[in-house]
């Protein structure tokens, strides 16, 4: 016990309990058992904007409504019945917004020692909470973007052991599935008949989910998000689907009654072409935060390449292929223009990649003046650079760097391979091969719609050219001259095409016994030879 000369009286005592509650920055409040206020500090009162004298004899139903009421009354019921101390977190609406308390709640008695109410000290820590909820969703987002990740190199493993479309799309939607993030997962292509997703494959589909994709509207002129990411290229996301205008009714309606609450609409392309639409559902709202949306885009990207490697992969292994030919007189061509107003044909030799997405186009033109194409091709924003590569006087190589859309890069992007390209005369022949499996209707179809102009002339099937390895290197023999081969074998065993190179051509021609500009003519023409054979056996040379 304190010594009672050195105590301090009760009065200042009093004064100096006052001073500590009033100068605390929490809030502490004193309810009777009822759980009506006896007592607030100044702390209490600037919460609740409001002066203390209006908080005595108030319950916490008359300050915070219902819900919140209830709540804080459970917490403090199980403290008088247990007598005990207890820390719980609560959540009031406050000025119209929602903070965040971490309370200590207390029992307290009354000089008798009966049971009084309860004391609570109420430290205000919505700030804390809402870093720490910023924290938690961004790890929550690194794992989903995770999660998307190992999609897409499944998908390009995949690859390796050959799978169909349909296994391919159907290992998405597994994937996306069982990451638990979605509750469900389809992929489809639009039918150009009737711009329905009629033909779709998926995870965690029900008869009432199929139901709603088969009503989604894909046309040109509906404002789903479906029909916008096929048309557009681009993500289309469902924040809330109660409050998205774009959802038909009988869409809104079917999707809440099943629980869902946000999704994305995501086109399945590469390059110029898309091959269908990636949808994911959840139950969470605004569940697709932007990192997590361009995630997505690159895996529609993804299935997309895979999905034309595919297409690309039966074209090389079919015995049989069927050709289409199909005409084009559209003047907004640049092939077409060409022909026509400068009096020429062009015959495309060849295609490659160009730089930031373009394509390298390499045509034969006759009938035209070098400097004629070149101020002709100047006016044309698809045509980004032109070089004269050769020029043999009655035709000319030229090198177009074509940005942009283009029949022979669709068709390229459906799996077909183009056989023959020739403008003359303002009409533009183009020749193209695809397997003899292939859907031909929904290729002309998807080539019509991306281009009205075209014409669908002719289909035939053929048998295929196949050469065996031994075959190939007997052709590429007799092509070539005693000095070409040697020089050709010479260089390679020595070592000269490996980096950095074990044998300069000085020292591969001091071996040979011949002049380097001897070796180089030798070895150029050889070169020269070995991919002629190779471009055009195969078929890569259109």
């Amino acid at each position: 016990m304190s010594n009672p000369d050195t105590r301090a009286s009760l009065p200042e005592y009093t004064r100096q309990l006052e001073a500590i509650v009033e100068s605390s920055t929490d809030a502490i409040l004193v309810k009777d058992t009822e759980g009506r206020y006896q007592f607030a500090n100044e702390a209490a009162a600037e919460f609740l904007d409001c002066e203390v004298a209006d908080l005595l004899g108030e319950t916490d139903l008359e300050l915070f409504g219902e819900e919140a009421a209830r709540e804080l009354r459970e917490q403090e019921r199980r403290v008088l019945d247990a007598e005990e101390t207890a820390t719980f977190e609560e959540t009031l609406p406050i000025d119209g917004d929602e903070r965040v308390f971490e309370t200590t709640c207390s029992p307290y008695y009354d000089r008798e020692g009966d049971l009084a109410g309860t004391v609570s000290v109420c430290r205000d820590v919505t700030e804390r909470r809402v870093r720490e909820r910023t924290l938690e969703d961004q790890r929550d987002e690194l794992a989903t973007l995770d999660r998307i990740s190992e999609v897409a190199q499944e998908i390009i493993r995949a690859l390796i052991g050959e799978p169909t479309r349909e296994e391919i799309e159907q290992a998405v939607c597994d994937r996306l599935v069982e990451t638990e993030l979605y509750r469900t997962a389809w992929i489809g292509e639009p039918d150009p008949a009737n711009e329905k997703v009629t033909d779709f494959v998926g995870a965690g589909l029900s008869d009432a989910v199929r139901s709603l994709i088969e009503i989604i509207d894909v046309s040109e002129e509906s404002p789903e998000p479906a029909a916008s990411a096929y048309h557009e290229g681009e993500p289309q996301v469902i924040n809330d689907v109660e409050d998205d205008e774009t959802l038909p009714a009988e869409m809104q309606a079917g999707l809440l009654d099943l629980g869902y609450h946000s999704g994305i609409i995501v086109p399945v392309r590469y390059g110029d072409t898309t091959y269908g639409l990636l949808g994911v559902g959840t139950e969470r709202r605004s569940a697709f935060s932007q990192r997590e949306v361009d995630a997505f885009e690159v895996l529609g990207e993804v299935i997309g390449f895979a999905i034309g490697a595919v297409k690309h992969r039966r074209l090389a292994l079919s015995d049989t292929v069927v050709e289409l030919t199909f005409r084009l007189t559209d003047r907004d061509s640049f092939y077409v223009a060409a022909s026509e107003e400068l009096g020429c044909t062009l015959r495309l030799e060849g295609m490659a990649a160009g730089p930031d997405g373009s394509l390298l186009f390499y045509d034969a033109v006759s009938g035209a003046d070098p400097d004629a194409m070149f101020e002709f091709a100047d006016e044309w924003d698809a045509i980004e650079n032109v070089r004269l590569v050769s020029d043999h006087g009655d035709e000319a190589l030229f090198e177009f760097t074509v940005t942009g859309s283009s029949v022979v890069l669709t068709l390229s992007e459906f799996g077909a391979k183009t056989k023959e390209a020739t403008s003359e005369g303002g009409e533009a022949t183009v020749v193209a091969e695809l397997p003899s499996d292939t859907d031909v209707r929904s290729v002309v179809e998807r080539v019509r719609a991306k281009y009205p102009g075209v014409e669908f002339v002719a289909k035939r099937e053929t048998e295929r050219d196949f050469q065996s390895a031994r075959e190939f290197r007997r052709d590429l023999d007799e092509r070539l001259t005693d000095a070409q081969r040697t020089a050709l074998r010479a260089s390679y065993f020595a070592g000269y095409y490996e980096w950095p190179r074990d044998s300069t051509a000085e020292e591969v021609a001091e071996a040979l016994g011949v002049s380097s500009p001897t070796f180089h003519q030798h070895i150029r023409k050889a070169q020269h030879e070995l991919l002629g054979a190779f471009f055009d056996r195969n078929g890569d040379r259109p």
